[in-house]
């Protein structure tokens, strides 16, 4: 399930941040000279472009939502990328910041329905995020990278870069 579920949205955190990165390359120089700051910097991305830019959920019983009415078995639909760019929440929520410290991303939901590859897809970000920067240090996109035409997942269909 871990595999399964976590292979796409994990291939749009890697392919995502790294966009991210190589668009800020004052950020992208500061992780790579401190590899130590991969979690702060892995949750800014995670917030900053999220993977998962939606989920459903069902209501048990009736419910009132923002003011509006939603019967007992009415879908509701989160976006999760427009709360990790709330304006009430985050200073400046359009502008990436690693050392932002209002709260993580929602990214993974919450509550019951909390990711349950959280922690696995972190950890492969902190960890494969400063190697790859590392690794090749002149890396660069070699021209706009193609979004996937998808409304729930965001990620790159091309991501052309010159090493």
């Amino acid at each position: 399930l871990l595999l399964v579920a976590g292979f796409e949205t994990t291939t749009n955190l890697l392919g995502n941040g790294l966009v991210v990165l190589l668009e800020h390359g004052a950020d992208a120089a500061r992780l790579r000279a401190d590899p130590a700051l991969a979690p702060a910097y892995v949750e800014e991305l995670l917030r900053y472009d999220s993977p998962v830019q939606l989920t459903g959920r069902w209501t048990r019983a009736d419910a009132d939502v923002a003011g509006v009415k939603v019967p007992a078995g009415g879908q509701v639909l989160v976006l999760l990328g427009a709360a990790n760019r709330d304006p009430v929440r985050f200073t400046d929520p359009d502008t990436f910041d690693p050392a932002r410290t209002e709260g993580g991303p929602k990214s993974f939901g919450a509550g019951a329905h909390f990711c349950v590859g959280a922690a696995l897809a972190r950890l492969e970000a902190q960890v494969a995020v400063p190697l790859l920067l590392n690794r090749f240090p002149d890396l660069r996109l070699a021209e706009r990278p193609r979004r996937r035409d998808r409304l729930t997942l965001r990620g790159y269909a091309t991501l052309p870069v010159w090493l």
